[in-house]
């Protein structure tokens, strides 16, 4: 089978495939169908009516009839008007209904997928997506289709009855359709073209502008203002550019329709005025005529334009379909714990993100109920990879996690995650308040509970001395807090939801010491009872812990005590005597800036001194 072949056949299936979705509103598509026989007939009978107000009425001096063929002609009018509306009206609710159950099974199929999805697509796709794919499918297909099954009736029915009317006219009528299909075909495609073209031109120019402003600070730390003006102006030039030439092309073919359209009725007229001169035809006819003429040519202009319109809708479905189809997704299965003591076993596991690289090798450990055990090692050992492998956010590659003697693997995510917590350390706030950000995993609770949640935590005071306290607005992502305050926030939440096992990414080395005092006391209280791991990235963090894990280059090289590891003088003692020069050595840094300080303070004090004196 070629190639051409193949994505045929793929793109008649991916076409049936909406067709389905559009079926399902199967009393709406009855209607549509209806109103465009109804529509159709009633918009193919009244020139003939007209025909006859003029043959029988007006031209053969019977006055009498002209009224009730008028209000005939009237009614038939009415008439299209009518099932015109209710076509568009049933046409744009199927429209609204697919869209949003494409909608909805995209956005369901990104809250069911699992992190690899994630890792293959860029979150600016999955929302286009969600947003521009959709409406292009609806807008062309749809839309266009529904509409189009419309045109063909009118344009079979006009040639039919042209046909029937007089054949010579009709032949003459057609001389013209071959140059408007070649115009159509030439411009009308590149014009199409064009203007998606200038719709992805202005999608990049968003990006620029959403990119840049939601990273201000770093373009404003880094001096990048002159290099970000730079990049946009290029993205608005662009944007200019293909507007204009969008508007030339705009320019010539809609023109050039209109004289093709106005040339095939001017030959009609010309012609047909010939024919009545010599008997052939009545005025009627050639009144009526004109009519079904403009009747023939609009649907041919628009299915021309649907024929480009199909294939960009045809390339949305394949994005959308492509996403839909995926297997990278979380099944909910298994079986349900109804609580849990928080033992924890890592047995002989090993894991690979990337097949035949191995990023945990054969880690073996066992946190026992209410025991906290702290992570430890350099960036990239395979702490947070722990983390994610006890989330189920990832399967191990072999080996086994149990939670309480039961296999992980066979619990249903929904149900392990009901026990487990991980507070990662970039934790993310959703758009609005304090208190809402903390009620977002207990919708029910009242705000007495998570008050009084805080001030177990000890963070209570933190929090009243906001703005506007629990109602404090968080701003986009959380950015009018530090990220210590986040996580004070995430703390809060798992305190709210009293989770039995709690994993702690620790971020202590960016706050400063009042929030990193409040961490360790709310982390404290949090834990009291339960479960605990910390992927801990100060050691002295990991001397409250009652056992510490070390981790090097995705294997478990030292486990015990905080005194044991020390006293070892192994990996864990190399590190630790490693950290603590670095802090004495900051330390000592910060001492030397101070004394510079103020020995420029006791020069300038001096110069004063002699000034005052001198004067």
């Amino acid at each position: 089978m070629s190639e051409r072949e193949s994505s045929g056949k793929v793109k008649i299936a991916t076409l049936r495939e909406v067709l389905n979705l559009v079926l399902a509103s199967k009393r709406d598509v009855a209607v549509v169908a209806i109103a465009v026989v109804v529509g159709s007939v009633a918009m193919l009978i009244s020139p003939y009516i007209l025909s006859l107000v003029i043959d029988e009425g007006i031209s053969k001096g019977r006055y009498e009839a002209v009224p009730m063929l008028v209000g005939l002609y009237f009614a038939t009018v009415l008439l299209q008007w009518g099932t015109t509306v209710v076509r568009t009206v049933k046409i744009e609710v199927i429209g609204q209904k697919v869209l949003k159950n494409l909608r909805q099974s995209l956005f369901r199929k990104y809250m069911e997928a699992s992190l690899d999805f994630y890792n293959e697509y860029q979150t600016g796709d999955l929302v286009s997506r969600v947003i521009n794919d959709t409406s292009t499918v609806n807008e062309a297909i749809v839309t266009g289709l529904l509409n189009t099954l419309g045109d063909m009736v009118s344009m079979m029915g006009s040639l039919v009855i042209m046909a029937y009317l007089s054949p010579q006219l009709t032949a003459v009528s057609l001389i013209t359709v071959p140059l408007m299909i070649f115009i159509a075909k030439k411009l009308g495609v590149r014009l199409r073209r064009t203007w998606r073209e200038v719709r992805e031109r202005v999608s990049r120019l968003t990006s620029v502008v959403e990119e840049n402003v939601s990273g201000i600070e770093v373009v404003k730390s880094f001096g990048l203002e002159e290099s970000v003006l730079s990049k946009f102006d290029r993205a608005s030039h662009e944007v200019y550019r293909t507007s204009v030439r969008a508007s030339i092309l705009a320019g010539l073919f809609f023109p050039l329709m209109n004289v093709t359209s106005s040339l095939s009725l001017a030959v009609v007229i010309a012609y047909g005025g010939f024919l009545c001169l010599n008997g052939v035809i009545s005025v009627g006819l050639l009144v009526a005529f004109t009519q079904y003429v403009n009747r023939l040519i609009g649907p041919i202009n628009d299915l021309v334009f649907m024929y480009d319109a199909l294939q960009s809708a045809l390339a949305s479905l394949d994005r959308i379909f492509a996403v839909l189809k995926s297997e990278k997704v979380e099944l909910d299965e298994g079986v349900e714990l109804e609580k849990v003591r928080g033992e924890i076993v890592f047995d002989h596991v090993w894991f690979e993100y990337v097949p035949g690289i191995p990023v945990l090798k054969d880690i073996s450990f066992t946190i026992r109920p209410g025991e906290v055990v702290a992570l430890v090692g350099h960036t990239g050992a395979g702490k947070t990879t722990i983390a994610n492998l006890l989330m189920k956010f990832y399967e191990p590659t072999r080996g086994r996690i149990l939670l309480d003697g039961v296999d992980i693997r066979t619990l249903k995510r929904s149900n392990l995650r009901k026990f487990v917590s991980y507070i990662p350390q970039e934790t993310y706030l959703f758009p609005g308040t304090v208190i809402d950000n903390i009620k977002v995993v207990k919708p029910d609770a009242s705000d007495e509970e998570v008050i009084e949640v805080c001030k177990k935590l000890g963070i209570h005071k933190f929090i009243e001395r906001l703005p506007k306290g629990y109602y404090t607005d968080v701003g986009e992502i959380g950015k009018r807090l530090s990220l210590g305050e986040k996580q004070l926030i995430a703390l809060a939440r798992a305190m709210l939801k009293d989770f039995k096992v709690v994993i702690f990414d620790e971020a202590l080395s960016s706050v400063d010491a009042e929030t990193e005092e409040m961490l360790r006391n709310a982390l404290r209280e949090l834990l009291e009872g339960k479960t605990g791991i910390i992927i801990a990235h100060r050691l002295s963090m990991a001397r409250d812990c009652d056992k510490i894990i070390l981790l090097s280059d995705g294997r478990l090289v030292e486990y015990g005590t905080f005194d044991q590891l020390v006293q070892r003088r192994g990996h864990f003692y190399e590190m630790y005597k490693a950290q603590i020069k670095e802090l004495e050595l900051a330390g000592a840094q910060q001492q030397a800036v101070s004394a510079g300080a103020a020995f420029e303070e006791g020069k300038h004090s001096k110069h004063q001194d002699l000034n005052t004196s001198g004067s």
